[in-house]
C-alpha cells in the first residue's frame, strides 16, 4: 500500500516539476513582440495587467486600428483621465467578447469604447494574432472558453499551445538571443497605456469619397452580432457605458457600414461616433495622418483622434482629473517620458 502510495506521490510531483519546466522554457521560447513591428503586443497585453485596480476611468477596445489611433497618454495630459487601449491586432468579435472579460476582473471604467469595424468581419484571424493574445493572457476560465470558442478554427493541438506555448515555437532553439531571456519575466508596465505609436507617415492618395452618403444599409453578420450583443450585456452588468465609434480607415469603412451601426446604436440605445464623418473638424488629413495608406494612423493622426475625445469627454461628462493625487505619481512620471518621445 505504502508503495502505491509512494509511486503516485512520485508521479505527481514528476508531472509537476514537469509543467514547471515546460511553463518557464514556454516563457523563454515565445517570440516577444516588443517592437512597432510586432505591434508592441506584449506590453499591450501584459502591461493591462500592470496597471492598479479599478485605476481607468476609460478603457478603449477594439482592434489594431486603436492602438494605432488613439493616445491614452494624450488623453490624460489633457484632460488628468486615466484610459488604456486594450486591443489586440487582427482581432476578431470572438477574441473582443473575453477580452472585455478580462478587462471587467480588473478595472471598473465609467465608460468602454469599442472600434467597430470588425464588426464586419467573419474571416479566422492568422495564427499569430491569436498567439499574441493569448500567450500573454494569464490562465483562467475565460481563457479557456476563448481558445476554444467554435469560431476560432484551429485544431485541439494549435490551440492547447496556448496554455504551453513551447509546443509551439520549440523550433525557435536556434533564434534564441539574450533578449529572449531577459524578457521571459519581464516587467511589461506599458508606459504608452496600450498605444503602438508611431511618427512615419505613408499618406493615402486612392478614393477620398470612400464616405460618399447613401441610404443603403450593410448587413451586420449574425455571427459576429452574437457577441456585440454580449459585449452590451456585459457592460450593463458592470454598470460600464458602452459607446461604439469608428476610427477614420478609408481602407475597411464605408458609409454603408456605418449606417447600419447607426441603426444598432439607435436599436440598443447606444451612441456611435463615427471619425469618417468629421474629419473636417478635426484638420483631418489623409496626406499627413496615416501610417500605411488609409488603414491605420500615426502620431498625428491618433493625436486629433485624441483632440476629439479630449472635447467628446469634457462636453458630455464630468470626469475629475487624477493629475494632483498621490496614486497618480507614475502616471504623471509616464506622462513626462511619453512627451520626450512625441517632441
Amino acid at each position: 500500500m505504502d508503495s502505491v502510495k509512494n509511486l503516485i506521490i512520485t508521479l505527481v510531483l514528476t508531472c509537476i516539476m514537469l509543467f514547471v519546466i515546460l511553463w518557464g522554457a514556454s516563457k523563454v521560447f515565445i517570440p516577444k513582440w516588443l517592437t512597432d513591428e510586432d505591434n508592441r503586443m506584449s506590453y499591450i497585453i501584459k502591461g493591462f495587467y500592470k496597471e492598479d485596480k479599478n485605476s481607468l476611468d476609460v478603457v478603449f477596445t477594439g482592434n489594431s486600428d486603436v492602438y494605432r489611433g488613439v493616445s491614452p497618454m494624450h488623453l490624460y495630459d489633457e484632460t488628468g483621465i486615466t484610459s488604456y487601449n486594450f486591443v489586440s491586432a487582427g482581432q476578431r468579435m470572438w477574441i473582443a467578447y473575453p477580452l472585455l472579460e478580462e478587462m471587467f476582473k480588473t478595472q471598473s471604467p465609467k465608460i468602454v469604447f469599442f472600434n467597430v469595424d470588425e464588426v464586419f468581419f467573419q474571416s479566422n484571424a492568422s495564427i499569430g494574432n491569436y498567439h499574441k493574445v493569448y500567450d500573454n493572457m494569464p490562465f483562467s476560465v475565460t481563457k479557456i472558453e476563448g481558445v476554444f470558442d467554435h469560431n476560432y478554427k484551429r485544431n485541439v493541438g494549435s490551440k492547447l499551445s496556448h496554455f504551453l506555448p513551447i509546443f509551439a515555437y520549440h523550433s525557435r532553439y536556434n533564434e534564441l538571443n539574450r533578449e529572449d531571456f531577459k524578457y521571459a519575466f519581464y516587467d511589461y508596465t506599458d508606459y504608452l497605456k496600450g498605444m503602438d505609436l508611431v511618427k512615419y507617415n505613408i499618406p493615402y492618395v486612392d478614393d477620398t469619397d470612400y464616405m460618399a452618403y447613401t441610404d443603403e444599409v450593410a448587413e451586420i453578420p449574425e455571427k459576429t452580432k452574437v457577441y456585440l450583443d454580449k459585449m452590451k450585456e456585459l457592460c450593463e452588468e458592470n454598470k460600464t457605458e458602452l459607446i461604439l465609434f469608428e476610427l477614420p480607415s478609408a481602407d475597411s469603412w464605408s458609409y454603408k457600414k456605418s449606417n447600419a451601426i447607426s441603426k444598432y446604436a439607435k436599436e440598443n440605445n447606444l451612441k456611435f461616433i463615427d471619425f469618417n464623418l468629421v474629419l473636417d473638424e478635426m484638420s483631418f488629413d489623409w496626406l499627413k495622418d496615416s501610417s500605411d495608406g488609409g488603414d491605420h494612423l500615426n502620431l498625428y493622426g491618433a493625436t486629433k483622434v485624441t483632440d476629439y475625445f479630449v472635447k467628446y469627454l469634457n462636453d458630455n461628462y464630468d470626469f475629475k482629473s487624477h493629475k494632483d493625487e498621490k496614486n497618480y505619481t507614475l502616471w504623471n512620471e509616464q506622462l513626462e517620458k511619453y512627451k520626450k518621445i512625441t517632441e
